[in-house]
């Protein structure tokens, strides 16, 4: 049996690892007197569901301060759902609420409520009175809440009354979305709404090395299979501590290891189907960063391939030095899980070197497939690029379409970035 597994989010509380400070904060913030509301910010596949799922779980939700007679958890997921309405997003709240209301003598109002199809905000206000005047507290847990945040047919007048009823009706929320809250607005008008004010953001980071190690022990503790030192590294080299790459790098460990592969071979094996199956993910990541944030990718590659010294370390100092928008990116780069820092060090590095292969065969030019140099020059004189003369010679290692990209790096570390890509290209960096 494989205890590895990376298509699903986690359902099994028992598997559940990591996120206890964020798990002490969103509690903290619903046992308050207010009974506050948190946003959950993440990157695709950091595990945000699989948070919420944690919390919706009784047991769990029991031991963290949370027990049933006091808090109704109330999941909805709202993927995929781009046509839903106000009405239907309401329908679907008390469906789910008649599902996981504690006091039976409250579902004859939730009923009705739902029955009566048209209702408005003062019928909601109503229901919600009369669930905390029995002491009970229901907390929406708002996945994917982005499909409403961006849809047209949410306008400032619902975001308005769910506040209203978050604040006064003991209706405390927490969504999960990939960006903040109020960079999702469908208008301008949304991004000035006091309803974002209510939320404080949580951003789920990857996991430390300690958490990572824990996750391991205790998935592994389920097998009679044994990891060295060496396949630890390896599975933590390849994650990352991204939750999702991380449990992908261990399936394949174990998969590797219940085929009896051994030492380099069983490396080889886990890298090349790692790959294979990462591939898209790291596609995603790429795509949904900025040009700017693409550059800062490209120059902590090359300074990681530079000779270490005071000022040729990825520090935010060095990198903005020949990144001027570095400082602005990497924080994000971090928050999305793309970077990793030394907090130890101030030192960065991208997320694994799985990603670095990627990034490098994604930006090179495949051999017989290059741009000639007179390409390179007709290129340099219609756009006036007469800064990157220098490197054009450089040019044709990579796709053409991400010159301008490379050349805002190459300018100061031409040769370390062609080293670092080449490396990454020919290698599988064995750790």
């Amino acid at each position: 049996m494989n205890p590895f597994t990376f298509g699903n989010p986690i359902k099994d509380s028992a598997r559940f690892y990591g996120r206890r400070e964020d798990l002490r904060q969103i509690v903290n913030r619903l046992r308050s007197s207010a009974h506050e509301s948190t946003s959950i910010v993440g990157e695709r596949r950091i595990g945000k569901t699989s948070l919420l799922k944690y919390l919706d779980t009784p047991e769990v939700a029991d031991q963290l301060g949370l027990p049933k007679n006091e808090y109704c958890m109330v999941y909805i997921d709202f993927q995929g759902l781009t046509d839903i309405t106000p009405e239907r997003f309401w329908q679907r709240v008390l469906r789910k609420m008649e599902r996981s209301i504690c006091l039976p003598e409250l579902l004859p109002e939730i009923q009705s409520l739902r029955e009566m199809g048209a209702f408005d905000l003062f019928d909601l206000e109503d229901l919600f009175d009369s669930i905390a005047a029995r002491g009970l507290t229901t907390v929406l847990m708002l996945d994917e809440f982005e499909y409403v945040a961006q849809n047209p047919n949410f306008g400032s007048d619902f975001f308005g009354g769910l506040r209203a009823l978050a604040i006064h009706q003991n209706l405390p929320l927490l969504t999960a979305t990939r960006r903040e809250l109020v960079d999702l607005c469908h208008s301008e008008e949304l991004k000035g709404s006091p309803f974002f004010n209510i939320f404080a953001n949580i951003v789920l980071r990857p996991f430390s090395r300690a958490e990572v190690l824990e996750m391991l022990d205790g998935y592994m503790a389920e097998t009679p299979i044994k990891l060295s030192s060496r396949e630890k590294e390896l599975v933590l080299g390849l994650g990352g501590g991204y939750p999702f790459f991380t449990q992908m790098a261990g399936s394949y460990l174990v998969e590797a290891k219940q085929k009896g592969l051994q030492g380099d071979a069983l490396l080889q094996d886990v890298y090349v189907n790692f790959d294979a199956q990462a591939d898209s993910h790291f596609s995603y990541m790429w795509s949904h960063s900025s040009e700017s944030e693409k550059i800062t990718l490209l120059t902590v590659l090359a300074f990681n391939q530079k000779k270490s010294s005071k000022t040729t370390i990825p520090t935010v100092e060095n990198l903005a030095r020949t990144h001027s928008r570095a400082h602005l990116d990497v924080p994000e780069l971090v928050k999305r899980g793309l970077l990793l820092e030394n907090r130890t060090e101030g030192t960065y590095m991208v997320l694994s070197p799985s990603l670095q292969r990627w990034i490098a065969r994604e930006i090179t030019a495949a051999p017989g497939e290059e741009e000639s140099q007179s390409d390179v020059q007709a290129w340099l004189r219609s756009g006036g690029r007469d800064e990157l003369e220098p490197v054009s010679g450089f040019l044709p290692k990579f796709k053409k379409k991400y010159w301008p990209l490379v050349g805002g790096v190459a300018k100061e570390l031409s040769m370390e970035l062609l080293g670092a890509v080449t490396w990454q290209v020919l290698t599988r960096g064995m750790l």
